[in-house]
């Protein structure tokens, strides 16, 4: 299947990528995955490499998700950078992280951890709107 892509795994706790890249797999749903501790390494690897789905934590040591989410918006502006679709994957449940989330205009959604199967279904829907999306341009 791997309708996701390329995708990278932003956080700074070891068992949450591993949970969820093992999770990807079964499902079969990513043709590569990344992964990055913090929002630094994760700009770092996206200067290298072309993305297409990015699953990130909020809180993180050296550089959180909502800057992180900062710095990625003024990326968009670089000649040839194809924004990739951003989800949170927070085990925060909070209304707060949520809405101001949503309100930057690259996140297309807010998950809590785990990742599991129901999540995956979900970003697969958010691929196949991107495609659809992409092919009527």
């Amino acid at each position: 299947m791997q309708e996701l892509g390329k995708v990278l795994l932003v956080d700074d706790d070891s068992t949450n990528n591993f949970l969820s890249a093992r999770t990807l797999r079964q499902a079969d749903a990513a043709a590569q995955l990344f992964e990055a501790r913090n929002g630094n390494e994760a700009l770092e690897l996206i200067k290298k490499e072309a993305l297409d789905f990015i699953l990130l934590d909020v809180n993180m040591p050296v550089m959180d998700g909502f800057l992180f989410l900062e710095a990625l918006q003024k990326l968009q502006g670089t000649p040839g950078f194809n924004a990739p679709v951003v989800v949170l994957l927070t085990t925060s449940e909070s209304y707060l992280d949520s809405d101001k989330a949503l309100h930057c205009p690259i996140v297309k959604g807010f998950l809590t951890k785990p990742l599991s199967q129901d999540h995956v279904s979900y970003l697969l829907s958010l691929a196949a709107d991107k495609k659809r999306t992409c092919t009527a341009a």
